[in-house]
């Protein structure tokens, strides 16, 4: 009986442990020029475990337009008549968030901020309008810190 109560215990350090863990994700953002339209997307590399290593692997991406790590591709022709402009930042989140699928629908809404220590906090919203309601509520410091995007991952 004791030793079953101490491996359940064991179980549930490990889980709790797992479930807070930090990891480093690039955090993707194609928005619209001159609008407030953007979607996000947030890669992880298990092998990438700090900034470091991910604003390497951004720099190899951008230099050599052939992203080894953190493959994606920007589906220029889906904007067609439009500019995209591609932001990326490398960030630390504790949030759990589903793996990337490029064809997936981009249902969810976000609230998305990145502090000073690059530390990444993820707000779900019920609509881009109450997204944007909440980021103008915030300090002028948050919202330059903030923005309103569009996803296909669940965050959680």
């Amino acid at each position: 009986m004791k030793r079953g109560f101490w491996l359940l215990l064991l179980v549930l350090g490990v889980v709790s442990a797992q479930a807070g863990q930090e990891k480093v994700y690039l955090l993707a953002t194609a928005g619209l020029t001159d609008t407030s339209v953007a979607q996000s997307i947030f890669l992880h590399e298990p092998d990438i475990t700090d900034l470091a290593g991910c604003q390497e692997a951004v720099r190899q991406g951008q230099r050599h337009r052939d992203w080894q790590q953190y493959h994606h591709i920007l589906r220029n022709d889906k904007a067609q008549g439009f500019s995209l402009q591609m932001q990326y930042q490398c960030v630390i989140g504790a949030q759990q968030v589903e793996p990337w699928f490029d064809r997936a629908r981009y249902r969810y809404t976000y609230l998305i901020k990145v502090d000073k220590q690059s530390k990444l906090a993820v707000q779900s919203m019920d609509s881009m309008a109450s997204c944007f309601a909440k980021r103008r509520a915030l300090p002028a410091l948050e919202q330059e810190r903030s923005h309103c995007s569009k996803g296909n991952q669940r965050v959680r």
